[in-house]
């Protein structure tokens, strides 16, 4: 800040007006509302479904496996048969975890892990590979819990089910977003 600018606020601040005083102080506290509000962890916990009365198992997995890659610059982890299109993806852009789903025409996925469960609405996402997808924000508490998770993963889309065996790949992505990479 400059020094004219400087003794603007100073100004601003040492008259006895008490109506600027007050529009100061208004402005000051609506700039501390703006940054946001920090959540307790229970009241983040709060939002992540409950878990599924049936656990997904490794027993009921999908053929295929996990593999990681750095895409643009982005963490990526598909799931799908070896040498083939991935049928699952989780990915990390921009504070946003990104899940991708190899049926185009699906609105919604829900994601289960052992201890909790969530919705994810979706859309075609108009790319050369056509994929339903859909987004969770790096800070929610689901996906701490898939940071987290060691158990298998299961994606409902549609009302058919699809079984993954857990792997650290999509964990590590799910921590590099956290983490703010």
């Amino acid at each position: 800040m400059g020094t004219k600018e400087w003794r603007s606020c100073s100004v601003i601040m040492d008259t006895s007006n008490i109506r600027l005083k007050g529009l100061a102080l208004a402005m000051l506290s609506a700039a501390i509302v703006a940054c946001g509000e920090r959540r307790s962890d229970e009241e983040l916990n709060a939002n992540v479904e409950p878990a599924p009365e049936t656990k997904p198992v490794v027993a009921d997995a999908a053929p295929g496996e996990w593999f990681y890659k750095d895409s643009n610059g982005y963490p990526w982890a598909g799931f799908g048969p070896p040498r083939s299109e991935a049928l699952f993806v989780i990915a990390c852009r921009q504070g946003q975890v990104i899940f991708q789903h190899a049926n185009r025409d699906v609105s919604e996925i829900s994601i289960e892990l052992a201890d909790g469960a969530q919705t994810i609405l979706m859309e075609a996402n108009g790319a050369a590979l056509p994929m339903s997808e859909g987004a969770l924000p790096a800070n929610d508490p689901f996906i701490h819990k898939l940071a987290q998770s060691q158990g298998p993963l299961r994606v409902l889309a549609e009302g058919q089910p699809m079984t993954m065996p857990s792997d650290g790949s999509y964990r590590r992505v799910a921590r590099s977003c956290i983490d703010g990479v």
